[in-house]
């Protein structure tokens, strides 16, 4: 099978492919429609994360095609490690990429072994902007969304006012691993420039990677997040100028320190995308302490709610990797991490991640009703 083509085989769910790979490592997707017939799918590409070489790609699909484009580089900071991208449209009908860029580290480097830091500087990363009138079309030049040092992960959603709201958050050297990560939100006018103070998630140290969708009567905004801590995903709910927030608190679906994100699905229930991971120990741990890496990011799942994440009554496993199974053969299956979801023709869910450790991005299309069976 070619890079990119669209095919359907026994064992995988819907329409599936790997999109050609622009680096070693190929990490972090996010989808975005740019207009009626164009999906996009934006990346981090390169040697190793946290080194410089680590770009922003993207390649593209047209309605009615069955292959995607040829992945082409948009960022604009080679010198830097470039990571997380998020694209959105802009209420000014302009594309909007905004993505992290830090200082990298010399894969030489042995320093931060001692000292107990991670090899990735997060810590340094500030979110650099471009915008582009249509895909295809050449990117303004790239320039810093504000001065202070961010991430993020997951794209800014657009209210009822015209305004963006965009979740991020402090990546911090202290902390073991970024365990004292923590969360906040800003809001962006129709250009996708800063225009608020940064507005504090309380209490939300170790919750991270917030994915903000509207409530379903409207009323309300919720977020969800990854948790350094690998227990569980968190929900914090917002008013609707999102303006301030609850202290987030778990929910019944597992989270093994890795990204999620949430998707509002047109017939009005919540999908979530994320890891299936089975909790090692499941009891929620007040007691803070350091951020915890399991290895183990598989399978990757999609989950449905009708009452706005409390409950979440359907799974589906839509990838196990390579399907090996007991402990020892865990390093197997390579990791499947960071997805990416959002939503097409009415039911239609579109998927992006990170496949096989990183090896190429993996996208799958496939109905909701994949996800809840039939309800009749």
């Amino acid at each position: 099978m070619k890079w990119g083509q669209h095919a359907t085989t026994p064992g995988h769910i819907g329409i599936w492919t790997l999109l050609e790979p622009a680096g070693t490592q190929n990490h972090a997707p996010q989808l975005c429609w740019t207009d009626d017939e164009t999906l996009v799918c934006v990346w981090m590409a390169g040697g190793q994360e946290g080194t410089s070489g680590m770009s922003i790609y993207g390649a593209s699909l047209k309605k009615g095609r069955s292959r995607w484009s040829t992945p082409k580089l948009i960022s604009q900071s080679a010198e830097c490690s470039e990571q997380n991208p998020l694209l959105f449209m802009g209420g000014d009908g302009r594309i909007h990429l905004i993505h992290t860029a830090q200082i990298a580290r010399d894969p030489e480097d042995r320093t931060w072994q001692s000292s107990g830091t991670p090899f990735s500087m997060q810590w340094t990363g500030k979110l650099q902007h471009q915008s582009s009138s249509h895909w295809g079309a050449r990117w303004t030049k790239a320039e810093l969304l504000f001065h202070e040092a961010a991430f993020c992960r997951n794209p800014p959603v657009k209210m009822a006012n015209g305004k963006y709201l965009l979740p991020i958050y402090r990546s911090l050297e202290s902390g073991g691993a970024f365990g004292d990560d923590y969360s906040q939100v800003i809001e962006l006018n129709d250009k996708a420039q800063k225009i608020s103070d940064f507005i504090p998630v309380p209490e939300s140290k170790g919750r991270v990677h917030g994915s903000i969708v509207l409530s379903e009567d409207g009323l309300n905004l919720l977020q969800f997040f990854r948790s350094r801590r690998a227990d569980r995903i968190y929900r914090s709910v917002g008013n609707l100028e999102g303006t301030t927030w609850s202290v987030p608190a778990p929910t019944e679906l597992p989270n093994n320190n890795s990204s999620i994100q949430a998707l509002r699905l047109s017939n009005g229930s919540l999908a979530i995308v994320f890891n299936r991971f089975a909790l090692q120990n499941q009891a929620i741990d007040q007691d803070w302490g350091t951020a915890k890496w399991p290895t183990t990011r598989w399978p990757m799942s999609i989950a449905i709610s009708l009452d706005d994440g409390l409950t979440w009554p359907w799974i589906r496993d839509i990838d196990y990797g390579q399907g090996f199974a007991g402990q020892a053969n865990w390093h197997l299956n390579g990791q499947l991490a960071y997805p990416s979801l959002i939503e097409g023709k009415p039911g239609e869910l579109h998927v992006a991640y990170s496949w096989s450790g990183r090896a190429a991005i993996k996208y799958v299309c496939l109905g909701v009703d994949e996800v809840i069976g039939n309800l009749r």
